[in-house]
């Protein structure tokens, strides 16, 4: 991790956690993600949210942006400067491949519309319970003829998860061909994070349905997308990503001087997952263009674990501890918990 105050070692409590190796005063500027590893601007705004530094145009007191890539489509920006940066970002024939890709999304998902008509999605009836359950359901998946499966119907949070997925597909393309990971935000950091596929599974028996119906669209784009056809010749890596979806990503909001208003999409910023949880925070999170900066609200002592809020701190203990176990999969023991519960 270079100069910064912090190393990222075990917690006594489980998983991993960045700690102070110094003193830190209060306002430091402890780290900055550049970028998201895999990020989705929901479909209703992507003519809105600049595909770059993600600016909103009704912040700038605009309907709609309206520069494109000159290659390819789906995705807007608010200045060509920002469309530049993104092409240059993604190293030569990124615009060419997310082009394809989301061309591809739009013409499947016009004629699923078309095929599916009045159909319903059928669901994993039997609840799913187990490690072994779950891999052969997804081993069933795999094994299943991408071309002789008929089309399913996808809503419109499903076909969100797939350019999601296929952002993270291509960033592992690049990553894999051009060498352009960033430090602790590559494939590798990404399996480090916290895999919570069968808590989830089992928390909301419906999600295995729709997941394996996200990877049968996402395998169909495959065809047309040669460059990602090696990640999906099994489910490893849709899993993967699914997986660590759950409790590791972030919502792009609308920056507002009021404070969060408007969600525009989410994004998954690898090294910012490695910031865990505390009720009494020392650490806040800022959006600034599509980077992901942390500074510490407080003085903090060496050996001190650095923590964000994932909740509304606000919340009584009870409501704080329902929430992180409901999303988070995990049972807060902060000594904020701790104290109101009566434990210390």
């Amino acid at each position: 991790m270079g100069s910064i105050p912090f190393i990222r070692k075990a917690t006594w409590y489980g998983g991993r956690g960045l700690f102070a190796t110094e003193p830190i005063p209060a306002g430091t500027l402890l780290h900055t993600c550049p970028a998201p590893y895999a990020s989705v601007i929901y479909r209703i705004f992507r003519k809105e949210v600049c595909g770059h530094c993600f600016a909103y145009a009704f912040d700038a007191r605009r309907s709609a942006w309206n520069i494109k890539l000159a290659v390819g489509g789906g995705v807007w920006f608010c200045s060509e400067q920002c469309r530049d940066e993104w092409v240059r970002d993604g190293v030569g024939n990124v615009g060419e491949v997310v082009g394809a890709m989301n061309a591809a999304v739009d013409k499947l998902a016009k004629s699923m519309d078309k095929r599916a008509a009045g159909q319903t999605s059928p669901e994993v009836v039997a609840a799913v319970t187990t490690q072994d359950a779950l891999d052969s359901a997804w081993a069933a998946a795999e094994r299943a003829s991408v071309s002789d499966q008929p089309i399913q119907p996808l809503n419109e949070l499903e076909l969100d998860t797939v350019r999601f997925l296929l952002s993270a597909l291509v960033r592992r393309h690049l990553d894999d061909t051009m060498r352009t990971a960033a430090p602790l935000n590559g494939w590798a950091d990404l399996l480090e994070l916290q895999d919570n596929e069968l808590a989830y599974v089992r928390g909301r028996p419906h999600v295995l349905a729709s997941h394996l119906r996200i990877f049968a669209f996402v395998r169909r784009i495959a065809a047309a997308v040669p460059a990602l056809a090696p990640y999906l010749a099994t489910a490893a890596t849709v899993r993967a990503v699914l997986a660590r979806d759950q409790g590791n990503v972030f919502g792009m909001y609308e920056l507002s001087t009021q404070g969060d208003s408007e969600m525009l999409g989410w994004s998954m910023y690898v090294s910012a997952s490695y910031f865990n949880h505390d009720c009494a925070p020392n650490v806040r999170k800022e959006r600034l263009g599509r980077a992901m900066m942390f500074y510490t609200t407080r003085d903090v002592s060496p050996d001190e674990e650095l923590c964000i809020s994932y909740i509304d701190v606000a919340d009584a203990v009870a409501d704080r501890r329902k929430e992180l176990s409901l999303n988070w999969y995990f049972d807060c023991v902060c000594k904020r918990c701790e104290r109101e519960l009566g434990n210390i």
